[in-house]
């Protein structure tokens, strides 16, 4: 089963966490919690999906640990109106698109997981991080907007080195 699924499961944490190594000592958390728990697993819905959930809840669990760098409740400031609402252009690939994820502040990058990838509404979010209703749209924005401006930095202008990067990373 390890073999099976441990690179969905370690793309999951690498998604949320944005670091290689606690990414590995996240995945490890997860099959420990998936051996001890399976005899919960209800055989309702698919069997990947409940393990792709453990993967969420103990990467933001390991990002709850960071509190010092985990800020979802900065205040909200304006924000800025007329930008484009489009994450990025449909040219890229994951590699592309996991590289521009790991340079998004942790605080963007979970909303983005949970809502772009994850498919969460803003209130399962909320509900999920405790925070406001508000402050995930804001910061879903926000990343999107973070997104926008790596891709036109580093894609637009430097391909090549977006590219070796991703070389390097993998």
């Amino acid at each position: 089963m390890v073999d099976t699924y441990a690179s969905k499961l370690y793309g999951i944490c690498l998604r949320y966490l944005g670091d290689e190594f606690e990414a590995n000592d996240v995945l490890q958390e997860c099959f420990i919690k998936i051996f001890k728990n399976i005899s919960l697993y209800e055989h309702t819905g698919s069997f990947e999906g409940w393990i792709s959930r453990i993967a969420v809840n103990t990467s933001l669990m390991a990002l709850r640990k960071r509190k010092n760098r985990m800020r979802f409740l900065e205040p909200l400031k304006e924000i800025e109106n007329g930008f484009i609402d489009s994450i990025v252009e449909s040219d890229l690939n994951e590699m592309e698109i996991l590289s521009m994820l790991k340079k998004l502040p942790d605080h963007y990058r979970v909303i983005f997981n949970l809502a772009i990838i994850e498919g969460y509404s803003h209130s399962e979010i909320a509900e999920k991080l405790d925070i406001p209703e508000s402050t995930s749209r804001t910061k879903l924005t926000r990343a999107r907007k973070k997104m926008q401006e790596i891709y036109i930095k580093e894609m637009k202008t430097n391909p090549i080195d977006l590219k070796k990067e991703i070389k390097r990373t993998t």
